[in-house]
């Protein structure tokens, strides 16, 4: 191995073997992985085979979500009555220094480009 275009060639052919090798294996242990998976039994308990919950139970989920919803909406305004506005005007946001200022930089760059001869 004197040249080193067949040294190189022999790397590189002994390298590629080695990652499809690899690639090939990693494919047959995620093969194996899914058949054994899929080969167990449901581990859940079993579905009835009715075709949905009754009136009295959906009426009652109605009532939990709703439940569920009022209790979230009552904590949020309780969270942001604790957390006091900051002082100023809350709708128009001043932008900050560094923001004016690249903000000046575009347009005076752009300046020469707006007006027309």
């Amino acid at each position: 191995m004197e040249n080193p275009l067949v040294a190189a060639l022999v790397i590189t052919a002994i390298g590629m073997s080695l990652l499809f090798l690899a690639l090939l294996l990693f494919y047959g242990l995620l093969t194996l992985a899914t058949r054994q998976r899929q080969s167990r039994p449901p581990s859940g308990p079993p579905v009835a085979a009715t075709k949905g919950p009754s009136h009295a139970g959906q009426e009652m989920m109605y009532q939990a979500a709703a439940l569920a919803v009022a209790l979230a909406r009552a904590e949020a305004e309780q969270a942001s009555s604790l957390v006091s506005a900051p002082p100023g005007p809350t709708d128009l946001q001043i932008p900050s220094q560094w923001w004016s200022l690249h903000h000046q930089r575009r347009l005076a760059r752009n300046q020469s480009r707006q007006r027309a001869p």
